[in-house]
């Protein structure tokens, strides 16, 4: 499981964005069942020896296959509730406080994994995400070099390889 998802998450440029990964923890399988549920927590700050910045749960399963299991994440904009289809994750800051809801029937599967990004700060890579994004948006071939060259220049400035 560890190499499959490994493998997809080095495919998958909006990741790659976001995340910035340096080291990708091995993903642990989660099952809950009627009655399961995990309490409001923040994920470890560090895992044997590496310092963890974010987390990411991957569903597994049908959400209809399955009541309640959601996962409730706490940000200063409130709490947002995810319960996705199978193959689809959703990525958080490991700081973050979040929970899942009670299963009530079924099954809810996930797989956890937490990654060391190259770049600590949450905000810097926010920065580089968002500029990333503009430059793959933008038709400007003049201006798209400058941009590319900054975006460089930052993860120079804050890259920890």
């Amino acid at each position: 499981m560890h190499q499959i998802l490994g493998v997809a998450l080095q495919r998958n440029p909006l990741f790659q964005s976001v995340a910035l990964p340096k080291v990708i923890f091995p993903p642990t399988l989660s099952r809950y069942s009627d009655g399961m549920t995990y309490g409001n927590h923040v994920d470890a700050a560090i895992m044997g020896n590496m310092r963890v910045d974010i987390s990411i749960t991957v569903f597994l399963n049908d959400p209809d296959s399955y009541d309640g299991g959601a996962l409730t994440l706490e940000s200063g904009a409130g709490e947002q509730i995810v319960k996705l289809p199978p193959g689809h994750a959703v990525v958080y800051p490991t700081g973050m406080f979040h929970r899942v809801s009670p299963v009530t029937r079924g099954e809810r599967l996930a797989a956890v994994t937490w990654i060391q990004s190259a770049v600590r700060s949450a905000d810097q890579r926010a920065v580089l995400h968002d500029l990333r994004t503009a430059i793959d948006q933008l038709n400007d071939v003049e201006t798209i070099p400058l941009l590319v060259k900054t975006h460089a220049n930052l993860l120079r400035m804050w890259t920890d390889i």
